[in-house]
């Protein structure tokens, strides 16, 4: 400590600046006379002698029996030890007392309202604001949530914050979870952390967010019932500032509000393991976060997009193709020479809306159905959710809630090795439409048998689509989609209707050297709008009116 620090203690003791002046000059000189004093002091005589009594009669000088009579100090060990005596006798009289005046403040004060009233307080320096933030630590029983900047995470560290955080979890079993923005200037104090915590194996968890600005607002909060919200104030801040200015609040609303700030931030942050690796290799990890808004998500997806240049990589469900042919969100990117790869289930539903999109894309079918996956130039990773069956009708080829969104380096490499063996081992469209084709449906339900009873067997069987039969010949194929809209649109009784009453897609058997042409008279004569082509068991297309007329009208040309 320094000089500094014993005049402001003299302060505390009751001297004013004059009397600190003589007393410290006489510490300094030795014994002296009133008048030699007052000459290297450059006071007045009388103001001299006043205050040299002062200081005798306060306790802070002696004199001595010669004449002139001199003063000396009295020693200033002697004054720190009489004032803690002071204040401990001041200590004990509360104590004797502290009965008796809560005695009396009862009888005064009115009774505590039973409902919890919000309150908070103005805490001002940094000490004060660490000192609280302990408290709160000790005082927790169940989980703290902390989160500091950068600099912010070093002074608390200094102060101990996070010694007590680590008591609190190997005795109490408190739970931590800390955020902070891991960087270069704190590396040192975070992965002492990280060793703390995996050898102590406490309940603490830490992790990494960017934070842009020094000045970002930190909070604590305690067992969800109170918090403290504190940020530097000022044009600098430093480790050594020490010109914070904190709330502390038990409002249960406020509270709430922070909580669900962290838990976005939690959500959207990466660990600390990995974000140290980040630091002392030099390698980016990139991001990793789950977009829960849909708006959101599409400007994401659609920001990505713009910005590929080399290829994109799309594995999707058999349904989703169906919506990609009528509303396709990649098609305004063509004119940017982007090698554009689409791998799904083709089967009976999805084959012409595939052969539509093979116009523009090299489509692939592959024996996966249960998820969609978009890559963007091996560095943009998007995972998309399953849309519940309930949402059959949806228009986007995507469904863009709860959206995973990567660029993290090592993920993208796991998930681009992925996509490119199943790609590999994928099915060319041209080979399903031309050769061999999709196998129809091994399912059989009979025409007669009511929808409820087709549904329970296609659960059973775990199948998508089904054969329905009449006297066990095949007459057509409908699946899940087609069971839910007839049903549901309509408004139709499963338990009364039909499966020969539902809107299936009816089959032309064809024979030997019979082709399409025999397929589109077959259609004419029966006047069906839409059919499966089917050679040895086999689908090789789907026709439909409009391309049964095209298809005779070619046929007609050629033959003029």
């Amino acid at each position: 400590m320094s000089e500094k620090d014993v005049t402001k203690f003299l302060q505390i003791l009751g001297l004013s600046k004059r009397e600190i002046q003589v007393y410290m000059f006489l510490a300094k000189s030795g014994v002296q006379s009133t008048s030699f004093v007052a000459k290297r002091l450059k006071m007045e005589r009388v103001q001299a002698y006043r205050t040299f009594k002062k200081l005798q009669e306060k306790g802070f000088i002696e004199a001595t029996l010669e004449r002139p009579t001199r003063f000396t100090i009295v020693p200033f060990e002697a004054l720190v030890d009489q004032f803690i005596n002071a204040k401990k006798n001041e200590v004990t009289n509360l104590s004797d007392q502290k009965s008796g005046l809560l005695t009396a403040w009862q009888s005064i004060s009115a009774p505590e309202s039973e409902y919890p009233v919000a309150k908070f307080s103005i805490i001002t320096g940094k000490k004060k604001i660490h000192s609280k933030m302990l408290s709160m630590i000790e005082e927790s029983k169940s989980g703290v949530t902390i989160l500091t900047t950068s600099l912010g995470l070093i002074q608390e560290d200094i102060a101990g914050i996070f010694d007590t955080a680590a008591v609190s979890s190997q005795d109490r079993k408190v739970q931590f979870q800390i955020i902070t923005d891991i960087s270069h200037e704190n590396l040192k104090v975070v992965e002492r952390l990280e060793n703390n915590i995996a050898e102590e194996t406490l309940g603490m968890k830490l992790r990494h967010v960017g934070m842009t600005s020094k000045f970002f607002p930190r909070f604590l909060i305690k067992d969800e019932e109170e918090a403290m919200l504190y940020a530097p104030f000022g044009n600098e801040a430093s480790v050594l500032n020490l010109e914070d200015e904190g709330l502390w609040i038990n409002d249960k609303m406020f509270i709430s509000v922070l909580k669900a700030f962290f838990a976005q931030m939690w959500h959207s942050g990466i660990d600390a393991s990995r974000r140290i690796d980040e630091l002392k290799t030099g390698i980016p990890l990139g991001e990793t976060l789950v977009i829960k808004d849909s708006d959101e998500a599409w400007a994401k997806v659609t920001k990505v997009l713009e910005s590929a240049k080399k290829e994109i990589v799309l594995i999707t469900t058999s349904q989703s193709i169906n919506r990609l042919a009528e509303d396709d969100p990649l098609v305004k990117y063509l004119n940017k020479d982007l090698d554009v790869r689409i791998m799904a289930s083709i089967d009976l539903d999805n084959l012409e809306p595939a052969q539509k999109l093979a116009a523009n894309y090299e489509i692939k079918h592959v024996p996966i159905s249960y998820m969609t996956m978009m890559l963007v130039d091996n560095k943009y990773l998007f995972m998309f959710k399953m849309p519940p069956l309930s949402d059959f009708e949806v228009e986007s080829a995507l469904s863009l809630v709860d959206t995973m969104y990567s660029t993290d380096p090592s993920q993208i490499e796991r998930v681009s090795e992925m996509l490119d063996d199943i790609w590999k081992r994928g099915i060319d469209i041209s080979e399903i439409s031309d050769q061999a084709g999709t196998k129809l449906p091994s399912i059989e339900v009979s025409a007669t048998e009511t929808v409820t009873k087709l549904v329970e067997k296609m659960l059973q069987n775990n199948v998508a689509s089904v054969l329905i039969t009449d006297n066990h010949q095949p007459i057509g194929v409908i699946n899940d989609k087609d069971i839910l809209r007839d049903i549901v649109e309509e408004r139709k009784d499963p338990k009364k209707t039909l499966s020969k009453d539902l809107n299936y897609t009816p089959l032309i058997i064809l024979q030997g050297d019979e082709s399409m042409i025999t397929a589109m008279k077959i259609m004419r004569e029966k006047g069906i709008k839409r059919a499966a082509m089917v050679k040895n068991g086999h689908l090789i297309g789907m026709l439909t009116e409009d391309i049964a007329k095209r298809a005779a009208m070619q046929i007609e040309s050629s033959v003029n």
